[in-house]
């Protein structure tokens, strides 16, 4: 009994054995690549320009006297660099030339009505006349001569003439009496004065101004490398920093001057910022900064992505290599972004990816 026991043992520790030998064989003839995975980051490589430019004045507004007769100017009311808003008075003219130039407009329309009345009052006169004398013609009792000299003194081509010399004159009064409301200088815009051409008790012609930089619509002018100008385009998103004031305002590309200026053999960009605060002035430096990284992209390391006649990187599902083409990014040399192609979830190969093809056999020996 004891015998039989003990050939029972060795004989199920030989099938034991041969069965391990048999899996270890199984294991050993299969054929897969290990590899190594990653989830990619959701984000972006980022890329900047940035370029030199000055702050101007959109709207540079000159002031000057629209009086025909020339004036003194009998107050000053600014100085350069003062504040100035929209219908503010700037300088005030005396009156003298203009109330002669009203007073004898005010004559030759007095002239002008006094002869059209009489003229017309002559023309009534006339009219009845005539009327009569029609009758006694239409009876024979006067030569058709006398008719028709009646007939002349009662046109109203005298009366017409006098009408359109009375509606000249009567204009030129109107316009002279509004000659008034420009002896005063007004501010048509919102403003600093940059410059002042008038000086109280001299002369002011029309040659004479006050010039106000509009403070609230300014715009950069900047410049851009022939290497760059195929990458910047009208209306992109820029931010503005001005260093002096340490202010960054977000504007947009304007327009673009396609011809190179030839000073600075560079093109010309411009964009415009609202000033409302006043703390910008024209003249200051500024740096145009454009931010040129994609949106929504995902980082993987740059040597995940393969290419055979399309870009494509490895993902790991159930134990094989699936090949999965990829719309790439920028990079930096390490990890590059990808646009399109995977998601948050993917596992990237990106150790072995060399090694393998599409539904390779693969084990993954570590995940980063």
């Amino acid at each position: 009994m004891k015998k039989i026991t003990i050939l029972l043992l060795i004989s199920l520790m030989i099938f034991i054995s041969g069965c391990s030998r048999q899996k270890e064989t199984i294991t050993l003839d299969e054929t897969y690549t290990p590899v190594e995975i990653t989830t990619p980051l959701e984000g972006n490589l980022s890329k900047k320009l940035s370029f030199t430019g000055e702050v101007s004045s959109k709207d540079l507004v000159i002031v000057n006297s629209t009086l025909l007769s020339v004036e003194e100017a009998s107050k000053v009311l600014v100085n350069v660099g003062d504040y100035v808003k929209e219908d503010q008075v700037l300088a005030i003219l005396d009156d003298k030339n203009t109330s002669t130039k009203i007073e004898s407009s005010r004559l030759l329309y007095e002239l002008a009505k006094s002869n059209y009345n009489s003229q017309y009052e002559s023309y009534l006169i006339q009219l009845d006349n005539f009327k009569n004398i029609e009758i006694l013609f239409n009876n024979g009792a006067i030569s058709e001569s006398e008719y028709k000299a009646a007939k002349l003194r009662a046109s109203d081509n005298q009366v017409k003439l006098l009408k359109d010399q009375l509606n000249q004159a009567k204009f030129a009064y109107d316009n002279s009496l509004d000659d008034l409301n420009d002896l005063n200088l007004l501010a048509p815009v919102n403003g600093i004065i940059s410059n002042i051409n008038i000086s109280k008790n001299n002369l002011v012609s029309s040659q004479n101004s006050i010039t106000i930089l509009n403070m609230e619509n300014l715009e950069v002018k900047f410049y851009i490398p022939e290497s760059k100008i195929n990458i910047i385009k009208p209306g992109m998103n820029v931010t503005v920093e001005i260093p002096s004031i340490d202010i960054n305002i977000d504007s947009e590309i304007d327009w673009i001057n396609p011809q190179k200026d030839i000073r600075k053999n560079m093109y010309e960009g411009n964009l415009k910022i609202i000033n409302n605060e006043q703390l910008i002035y024209p003249g200051m430096k500024s740096f145009v900064n454009i931010d040129l990284s994609n949106d929504e992209t995902f980082l993987i390391p740059i040597d995940a992505v393969l290419y055979d006649d399309f870009n494509f990187v490895y993902v790991a599902e159930n134990n094989k290599s699936i090949k999965i083409p990829v719309e790439i990014g920028d990079d930096n040399g390490e990890v590059i972004e990808i646009i399109s192609g995977i998601n948050e979830d993917s596992n990237i190969i990106i150790k072995g990816q060399n090694f393998v093809k599409e539904n390779s056999i693969i084990k993954i020996v570590r995940r980063q």
